[in-house]
């Protein structure tokens, strides 16, 4: 178990994809984590909820130190092992949502990553709607590095996806 001043990240077990899978049924998470489209999620997709947990290189589980809430997940999964390139991903409950939540543990995370995997870079992928996730990753120093127009239609229109990235010497002059 890992903690931050208000957090406390902690690897997966079988009993939380109810909780997983709860978050990702969320109508206001779901448009924002995928570019399928968005409908009711049942029981057969906690497999692949559970693939991904264990595929992680990172996979955390994300709770509220105070009470032991279940309040999201965040995982880094490395794709490229050669090329040192970690994919961040992170989704928290809308409760959660514009406390700093997302910031403590993507920062903890991220520096985590550097630290402790020796990678060169970090990657992710957003929504360009997403505005408090892309306030976020730019705080802490990601850089937009490309832009796939158009490339989901979201809610009767369409919404461009941005790559962002950082890199560790960047992290390291910031952090």
């Amino acid at each position: 178990m890992l903690t931050t001043e208000r957090l406390i990240l902690r690897s997966y077990v079988e009993n939380d994809l109810d909780d997983i899978l709860y978050l990702w049924n969320d109508p206001l998470v779901q448009p924002l984590i995928t570019s399928d489209n968005v409908t009711l999620l049942g029981p057969k997709f906690k497999e692949t909820l559970r693939a991904q947990m264990e595929q992680a290189t990172f996979g955390a589980i994300i709770a509220l130190k105070e009470t032991g809430e279940f309040m999201g997940q965040g995982l880094v999964t490395v794709l490229e092992p050669k090329n040192r390139d970690g994919t961040f991903g992170i989704c928290l409950l809308p409760k959660f949502w514009s406390n700093g939540y997302g910031t403590e543990a993507t920062k903890f995370i991220i520096d985590h990553s550097f630290k402790w995997f020796g990678l060169n870079r970090i990657s992710l992928g957003v929504f360009a709607n997403n505005a408090r996730a892309i306030a976020v990753y730019k705080k802490l120093g990601f850089v937009t590095e490309g832009r796939k127009r158009q490339a989901v239609w979201m809610d009767g229109r369409w919404e461009d996806l941005l790559t962002m990235g950082i890199l560790r010497d960047e992290w390291d002059r910031q952090h």
